[in-house]
């Protein structure tokens, strides 16, 4: 072969691998691509919320499947760990319950302020019939990039995105948070609508025209599956002047006992319209004791307070759909009154806790009809399921008899849990330990302000 051969040749060679290197190259970049590519789960559904969000899913990306209830709102997480196992990206949706009136602007700040960064960029994501504003913010310190965003829905809801990148890499986080808030569908509540038309009915009324004397008590007895009595429940309210406001007390007291025994006491001052009311309450079980006191203002902002977490006093802006649990059986009477077969309303607990539950109507004779042992009891004329959408599973039937009033209640988590209405004397028969509380219940009122 000549000298201009072997040139030929060295230079096609050259070409070959030249061209080898780049197909290689390339192929690396598709592969490492496809790997951090980020490819999104199916709509996830907040139960009974109208709400959908998708997360983050495969390609080292690990998330939740639903959402989880924690601190009066739902939550739902996905983290980023390739192929070293460290968690370099987080992404976290948080749904509030009652959600203060804030501006987007003061919510963007407050992030930065919490991670002690400075917002480089703001701007919004149209999405539906919603809008998220959003923010990146950056932490120079310790290369921390956050995105996060925020969007007011409906009944004081609250939505907030939030992705976090340990790495200083941008890119990921900012195509993380806008594929999810793009995800978002909306779809409203109509049955926290038809809630919150019930809980303003009530309030209309007013709490004194709803109860069915001015001083009322009710008493039930909490028996377990082998209908063995395991604890009782006392609810007492009475309506003082309307005139003079707060004219509605209410307390309410719990006991069980056994291996790990528990009560609570609590007491409520409401005005008639439920627009204003304290509510203290002490619970006490065989290793804690706790006290909690919440307040509600004309603004509709409840403020709760706990003993236990001296510093974490908490405001919650609660919707036109909440209602202290302790009204329940007024808002059963309500309901059994309207048209409406299916409401949710936000029960509010004496710790402070919110909790959204889906009430539905049903027929008796669609029922088998429950046990009993009270061969005193009126038939069950009207009945109502109760389920807790804060994801644990409670659920309870409950049987009102003719004058709607509660005459029983079948309480189903892992186990069923039968409550019959009763008197003192079986109470007082059953359980002798409290036989001293029972019998200064009279003056419950001035009992439970020196204890609270």
């Amino acid at each position: 072969m000549d000298k201009t051969g072997k040139m030929k040749k060295y230079a096609a060679d050259k070409i070959a691998l030249l061209g080898a290197f780049i197909v290689a190259l390339l192929i690396a970049r598709f592969i490492i691509a496809s790997r951090s590519a980020i490819v999104l789960s199916g709509p996830i559904k907040l139960p009974n919320g109208g709400l959908s969000v998708s997360m983050p899913t495969g390609n080292g990306w690990q998330s939740d499947k639903q959402w989880r209830y924690e601190e009066n709102g739902f939550t739902l997480s996905s983290f980023f760990a390739p192929g070293s196992g460290s968690v370099t990206t987080l992404t976290r949706c948080r749904y509030l319950l009652a959600a203060t009136k804030t501006t987007a602007d003061t919510i963007l700040g407050q992030m930065a302020s919490d991670v002690d960064g400075v917002i480089e960029k703001t701007d919004q994501i149209p999405t539906g019939e919603i809008s998220v504003d959003w923010a990146h913010i950056k932490n120079k310190k310790n290369l921390l990039e956050v995105f996060f965003g925020t969007v007011r829905l409906p009944d004081n809801r609250r939505l907030d995105i939030e992705v976090h990148q340990t790495t200083g890499d941008a890119g990921l986080a900012e195509q993380a948070f806008k594929q999810i808030a793009n995800s978002i569908i909306f779809k409203g509540n109509q049955l926290l609508k038809a809630g919150s038309k019930i809980v303003s009915e009530i309030k209309t009324k007013g709490l004194d025209n709803l109860l069915h004397d001015k001083n009322q008590q009710t008493l039930f007895l909490i028996k377990d599956t082998a209908k063995q009595p395991i604890g009782f429940t006392m609810d007492t309210r009475t309506d003082s002047d309307k005139n003079a406001q707060p004219n509605i007390q209410a307390a309410s007291f719990y006991y069980f006992r056994g291996r790990f025994p528990q009560e609570q006491a609590s007491f409520l001052k409401s005005s008639n319209n439920l627009g204003e009311f304290t509510w203290k309450s002490e619970t006490t079980s065989l290793t804690d004791r706790s006290n909690s006191e919440l307040s509600l203002d004309k603004t509709g902002i409840m403020t709760v307070r706990q003993s236990n977490a001296p510093a974490r006093e908490k405001n919650y802006q609660l919707s036109t759909a909440a209602i202290p649990d302790i009204f329940l059986d007024l808002l059963f009477s309500q309901m059994l009154d309207s048209n409406y077969k299916k409401i949710i309303v936000d029960t509010i607990g004496a710790e402070g806790k919110i909790t959204p539950v889906l009430i539905s109507r049903i027929e008796p004779e669609d029922i088998a009809p429950p046990p009993t042992t009270n061969r005193y009891e009126e038939k069950a004329l009207y009945v109502l399921d109760m389920e807790l959408l804060d994801g644990r599973g409670f659920s309870e039937r409950v049987y009102l008899d003719k004058q709607k009033q509660i005459s029983k209640i079948l309480l189903q988590h892992r186990a069923v849990y039968l409550l019959e209405r009763t008197n003192p004397e079986t109470i007082l028969r059953q359980f002798p330990e409290r036989a001293d509380w029972l019998l200064q219940n009279y003056g419950i009122w001035e009992q439970n302000q020196q204890r609270l």
